[in-house]
């Protein structure tokens, strides 16, 4: 079960329905939630454009936490150091909170899209991140959950941590993307004991390997989502070396802005 939840909360798209979202996770597992507003002090930014609604904001979370009987905590950080990363600041907040719920990436203009943020979060939180659709149409999430599954550390992570999700909700799928015989034979092997293993947990989950003949991992795995009306993609943060310092992989970078539905990524 879920004990602390943190919600970020900002005036990006999807905040309403992504605190909606986490109240109801909240009072569902009786857990405590944590409102987090960030005020960082980026460097061109004048004083009232970032202190100017965070009251109206604050005033929200209490009375929709207080409405549905959440026990909640309301945290504005107002960071002194000019310059310091927003990620940097809710990361040291995650490392005491069973779970994050973040928004999904914001797009720079129409062909650039920041990940910056969910890169460092992912990859120095230490706990699983849920990146919320940007949409506003998801108030509930976590009755069908899609488990992206590929024998290794990172899968095996994510399974472990979405645990309280999966053994929640009402139906359980786990999914292995191959492209050829050999990997497919082991996928499914490995997949027979993550099966037995989740059975262990009171978790009855369905297993597929799918065979990739075009498109991308992300298509597939969403064109996946969207057939078993899915809530919920569980998928490990895989990351490679570049320059020296780790980055998401591409499938994860496409889940990233892609995604339709609630998105819980470990790393």
């Amino acid at each position: 079960m879920l004990t602390d939840i943190i919600v970020h909360m900002d005036r990006g798209a999807g905040c309403t329905a992504r605190l909606m979202a986490a109240i109801d996770l909240a009072s569902r597992h009786a857990a405590r939630l944590k409102g987090l507003y960030v005020i960082t002090h980026p460097h061109y930014a004048s004083s009232s454009s970032y202190l100017s609604d965070f009251a109206q904001v604050r005033e929200f979370f209490i009375n929709a936490t207080s409405k549905a009987g959440v026990e909640a905590e309301w945290l504005l950080v107002d960071w002194s150091t000019v310059g310091t990363p927003l990620a940097e600041i809710v990361t040291r907040h995650s490392h005491y909170a069973d779970t994050i719920l973040v928004g999904q990436p914001t797009q720079l203009h129409s062909r650039r899209t920041s990940l910056d943020f969910h890169e460092r979060l992912i990859l120095g939180a230490g706990r699983p991140i849920v990146v919320f659709p940007a949409n506003g149409d998801i108030f509930q999430f976590g009755e069908r959950v899609l488990v992206a599954w590929k024998a290794g550390r990172e899968s095996v992570r994510a399974v472990n941590d979405a645990l309280p999700f999966l053994q929640t909700a009402a139906e359980s799928s786990i999914v292995a993307m191959v492209t050829n015989r050999d990997d497919q034979a082991r996928e499914e092997q490995t997949m027979a004991l993550l099966q037995q293993h989740l059975a262990r947990h009171h978790v009855k989950a369905t297993t597929e390997v799918i065979a990739i003949q075009k498109g991308s991992l992300a298509e597939v795995l969403l064109e996946q989502a969207r057939q078993k009306k899915v809530d919920l993609i569980v998928v490990g943060g895989f990351s490679y070396k570049s320059n020296r310092a780790p980055v998401l992989s591409p499938l994860t970078q496409e889940l990233l802005v892609k995604a339709p539905v609630p998105l819980l990524i470990s790393h």
